[in-house]
């Protein structure tokens, strides 16, 4: 995995994730995808990672990825970003995350995502 490839792989994840793209970020899932989360210390499949996907693009008015920060790793990258937005309820949504991300081909194949709950609860409903 050179630097260039995982750099092109996370600029197309945060445009996907930014235009509310589903089938894009399906496309760059690997069909054995793992996401891993601080949040409840599960581990998720990538059909239930793509609920949760749709429910983002779906449900979160005005969705923004800010503050978005790249670094590449030897399998993959680290994110970091602000994930904004008004939940269904009508609150603000300001919720800092990491990513640590490893890739097979160009492929996303693993993510052990770091979140603060606090932040996501008006999500939670």
């Amino acid at each position: 995995m050179n630097e260039s490839d995982a750099l092109m792989v996370a600029k197309r994840f945060i445009e996907c994730l930014r235009n509310g793209d589903v089938e894009g970020i399906g496309a760059l899932y690997h069909d054995d995808l793992i996401v891993w989360r601080n949040l409840d210390n599960r581990e998720l499949v990538k059909a239930q990672v793509m609920k949760v996907v749709g429910f983002l693009a779906k449900n979160v008015h005005a969705l923004a990825y800010d503050d978005v920060r790249v670094r590449p790793t030897s399998d993959g990258f680290v994110q970091t970003h602000v994930l904004r937005g008004t939940a269904p309820n009508g609150e603000q949504v300001n919720a800092y995350a990491c990513l640590v991300v490893s890739l097979t081909g160009n492929q996303i194949s693993r993510v052990d995502e770091y979140l603060d709950s606090a932040q996501l609860a008006p999500l939670m409903g």
